[in-house]
């Protein structure tokens, strides 16, 4: 107890000022390890977390980040950021420049989806426990589009003849760009009827 005037002593004889200043020293630190936050106090607060400055403090950082917070409200007074990239709020200036490439990329692929193919075929496919093809024949398609109905009883798993771990769920819409619809692979864990669709 250095920081109380205390040094180590031989053995020398302990005076009454010192055996006392001894016991005031253990006081003190009896009384700061009573008031001291216990890890289990902080697993369930009945009060408030207010820092003791306004805009100083942190709560985790980019190395050891909270992996969760659920909240009913959040009041940010600068900028929030998103997977690195800044949230626009009401206001904000926006820099059209930064959207117009992924605008593009955006635009292309809706008309990809969207213009009329030369033929569509369409099919009802019942499928099973065991995989089947999409088709009974070789042909060359352009896509082709899956969907599961909304009453389907059970998963759809797709992929080609020795394994199917890509799963469809009841409602799934899935369009693949593959040429030969007889090398896709479906089955199921029971009979489900699903709707599949060939761009040629």
């Amino acid at each position: 107890m250095t920081w109380a005037g205390l040094r180590h002593k031989g053995v020398e004889i302990l005076f009454p000022e010192e055996w006392n200043t001894v016991v005031d020293a253990l006081d003190i630190l009896y009384a700061y390890t009573a008031e001291s936050v216990k890890k289990e106090e902080l697993l369930h607060l009945d009060s408030d977390i207010i820092p003791d400055q306004d805009n100083i403090r942190n709560l985790g950082d980019p190395s050891k980040s909270w992996k969760e917070i659920h909240a009913h409200y959040g009041y940010f007074d600068d900028n929030v950021y998103v997977q690195g990239k800044q949230v626009l709020k009401d206001g904000d200036p926006v820099q059209v420049y930064r959207f117009i490439e992924e605008a593009k990329t955006d635009i292309d692929n809706i008309y990809r989806y969207v213009k009329q193919p030369v033929d569509l075929q369409t099919q009802r496919l019942i499928v099973g426990t065991s995989p089947v093809p999409l088709s009974d024949v070789d042909m060359t398609v352009k896509r082709i589009h899956i969907k599961v109905p909304s009453w389907a009883l059970y998963l759809i798993y797709i992929g080609n003849s020795s394994s199917q771990e890509f799963i469809l769920e009841p409602r799934d819409k899935e369009t693949l760009e593959l040429e030969n619809p007889r090398k896709v692979y479906v089955r199921s864990l029971g009979n489900v009827e699903i709707f599949v669709a060939f761009e040629v």
